[in-house]
This record gives structure tokens, C-alpha cells and sequence, in this order.
């Protein structure tokens, strides 16, 4: 019997159906899962032990919410075989420190320190950028509204958000005004530039991503879910509303997608990079450009939606092949370090 620990923040989660209720209902089921909750709150803790929830099967997805509320019981990280990340983005500060000290004691599936480097918003071009929109890392003004100029809109990103959250639309009105669209703030005017720049980076100074906008993006965002290098299935997700931005979260439906012989030479290609950082497990973000093109348009590293969605969509034994895969990780395996540079250049496609 295997012990998983999965660490997540069940308060964030307003509907049961999604990725995370769904995942520990499939892992509680699952009979050679013996599965543990921690919030991300409690796992803050210092020391060596925390307070872990057990998960029992028969575990719904309906009843996440109430996980705080249960009964908890004191565990070390050494009692476990292997730990989950779940917590969505943006992580507290010092959250993967400290799930870094855990990982001397017990593997993670996907390695915090690994995952830590992947937040740099330059590790996807490294990685994929011959199989990206156009694309530019910066922290610069001028390079921003350059970029704008040359491809008239385009899609800024920061590395510590998920679901659409940390994601701008940008673009000009016939006034000569900027205009925004994220899905939490809806659309906003600005002036001048730096106006815009500084509320979409909150004054921060770290890099940002910047990359066309591609119009296709309403016909519907596609989630490959990739572990070890291995495709587990692929859909496709389409907001009800029309609205550019897909994510489940926001009320998208999901559609089973048939896998290509181009997604399996894209993943071939790219999670080798990531699988190095000791990441195993990824949900590959694609979006049709205007010739029909599917691109990369995120690899997600941290808390990987969609993985038994597939199974909750019609895959039969995603669950299984799941747990056979963690029964293989090797405790004693070195994260092989690679070489990281962030450079300041547009990715022509």
C-alpha cells in the first residue's frame, strides 16, 4: 500500500467537479492508495511533522470543501512514499522552501525545487519556443510596447497565477488607447502605457512573458497531460461565454481530443527539459494559430489539472496507470542540474 500526501488549498475551490475534488476522490477509490490531505496553510508549519487528514474511499468530490473540518492525525514526512502538490498558484511566500526541506524526507511527483525554476517565465521558451506563438521575455517598458506595435495584440502572462488569473489581453482602440481583458478584472482603458505596464506587473520588476494573441483562442484551448514523457490523453476546453479565456474554473466544457502525431513529436521534443528539473508531470496548454497550427501556449508544472479528468471524460485506466507510475519513482534519484538564461529576445516562428 502506497501513502500518498496531497498538499492543496480546498477553500479555493468553488465547484466539486474540478481537477483537484476530482483527483482525490479517483486516488481515495484506488485500492492500493492509502491517501492524505494537508492544507497549504498547515504544510507552512515549521518542524518535522505536521497534522495530515487520512481520505478514505467513498470519498466524494462534493465533500473537499469540508476536508478542513475533518479529524487529522500527526505524521513525519518520512512516513509517507511520495507527496503531491496541489496548492494552486500564486504559491505563499516561502511555500516551496518549504516543500523543498520535505523533499530530503519523501519524493515529490513533481520536484518543488523543480518547480520552483520552472516559474521563471523564460524556462517555457527555453524549452519549447520553436513550438510557441511569437514570443518575449522582458521586464522593460519600451520592449513591451514594442512588441505590441509589431503584432498588434498581444497576451501578457506572470509565472505566479494560474487560471487565467495573472493573464492580460492587450490591445489598442481606435482612440489610440490601451485596452485590457483579464477574467477577473473584465476589460480596462488606459492612456497612457506606463499606466497599463505598472497595473499589470503591480510595479514588480521581474520579467513578464509577452505573446501574440492568437484569434483562434475561442475555438477552444487544449490540455495534452503528459507524464514521464508518456501522453495520458488530450481535450479540448470551450468557454460557454465565448470569452478568450477557457479555463475550467470559469465554466468551460471539456471534449476528449484525439492525439496527433504532432503532439507526440511536440512532447517528445520538450519534457525531457522538464523531466531534468525532476518534473514529471505536465499539462501542455495549446491554441491554434491562423494557419490551423496547434501551439504551445503554456506547459504547466505545478498543480497539473486534467490528469483524471480524462478518466472522469471516458479514458478507462488513468488512475491505474497513475499509481503504477509513482510505484516506479526511485527515492534515491538525483535532479540533474541545467544550465538557465533568461534573454531578452522576440522567438519568430
Amino acid at each position: 500500500m502506497m501513502k500518498l500526501l496531497c498538499i492543496a488549498n480546498p477553500n479555493a475551490y468553488q465547484q466539486a467537479i474540478t481537477d483537484v475534488p476530482l483527483s482525490y476522490a479517483r486516488l481515495a477509490a484506488h485500492p492500493d492508495v492509502e491517501l492524505y490531505h494537508v492544507e497549504t496553510e498547515t504544510m507552512m508549519e515549521p518542524g518535522p511533522s505536521l497534522n495530515v487528514i487520512p481520505i478514505h474511499a467513498g470519498f466524494m468530490p462534493d465533500e473537499f470543501g469540508a476536508l478542513p473540518t475533518r479529524e487529522s492525525v500527526r505524521m513525519n514526512a518520512d512516513d509517507f512514499d511520495i507527496a503531491f502538490c496541489r496548492t494552486l498558484k500564486p504559491f505563499p511566500i516561502g511555500y516551496l522552501g518549504r516543500l523543498s526541506q520535505w523533499s530530503h524526507d519523501v519524493p515529490f511527483v513533481n520536484d518543488p525545487s523543480g518547480i520552483a525554476r520552472q516559474l521563471d517565465v523564460g524556462f517555457l521558451l527555453e524549452a519549447a519556443s520553436q513550438y510557441t506563438p511569437p514570443a518575449l521575455v522582458t521586464n522593460e517598458q519600451d520592449m513591451a510596447r514594442g512588441f505590441l506595435t509589431e503584432h498588434g495584440t498581444m497576451v501578457v502572462k506572470q509565472s505566479n497565477s494560474c487560471g487565467g488569473r495573472g493573464v492580460y489581453k492587450v490591445s489598442t482602440d481606435t482612440q489610440g488607447a490601451f485596452v485590457t481583458d483579464n477574467v477577473m478584472e473584465g476589460p480596462r482603458t488606459f492612456h497612457g502605457f506606463s499606466e497599463m505596464f505598472l497595473h499589470m506587473t503591480k510595479g514588480s520588476s521581474e520579467h513578464i512573458l509577452l505573446m501574440s494573441y492568437l484569434p483562434r483562442v475561442t475555438e477552444g484551448d487544449r490540455r495534452i497531460v503528459v507524464m514521464d514523457g508518456e501522453i495520458f490523453g488530450t481535450y479540448i476546453r470551450r468557454s460557454t461565454s465565448g470569452h478568450w479565456v477557457q479555463n475550467v474554473s470559469f465554466g468551460s466544457t471539456c471534449d476528449l481530443m484525439p492525439v496527433t502525431e504532432e503532439d507526440c513529436r511536440m512532447v517528445e521534443a520538450t519534457a525531457s527539459y522538464y523531466q531534468q528539473a525532476g518534473i514529471r508531470l505536465l499539462g501542455y496548454d495549446l491554441l491554434l494559430d491562423n494557419s490551423g497550427t496547434w501551439k504551445i501556449s503554456e506547459i504547466n508544472a505545478g498543480n497539473i489539472g486534467g490528469l483524471f479528468r480524462l478518466e472522469y471524460l471516458g479514458i478507462n485506466g488513468v488512475s491505474d496507470r497513475f499509481v503504477d507510475k509513482l510505484r516506479s519513482y526511485d527515492r534515491n534519484r538525483q535532479v540533474t542540474q541545467i544550465p538557465r538564461s533568461v534573454k531578452e529576445s522576440a522567438t519568430a516562428q
